[in-house]
């Protein structure tokens, strides 16, 4: 079970891995895998400044990024393939 403490800022889910959020400056995804012997669990998170983005575009972006993330963790441990 993943469990991530709240942020200032209210998240919105992230329909990603098995349980994924985005807030304005950030995302954080679950994953859970069965590997050869045991199963494991993969949290992947990402952060940045948004200062100088336009207000109101940031999550979309998160959520793009995070999404591409995702995508080549699980190519790296064959994980939901």
């Amino acid at each position: 079970m993943f469990f991530w403490p709240l942020t200032e800022q209210k998240p919105d889910p992230l329909p990603l891995g098995d349980k994924g959020i985005v807030w304005d400056t950030g995302a954080r995804v679950a994953l859970t895998c069965d590997g050869p012997s045991d199963a494991f669990e993969l949290e992947l998170g990402i952060s940045g400044s948004v200062e100088h983005m336009e207000p109101g575009t940031s999550r979309a972006l998160f959520a793009r990024l995070m999404a591409k993330y995702l995508a080549a963790a699980r190519e790296q441990t064959r994980c939901g393939q």
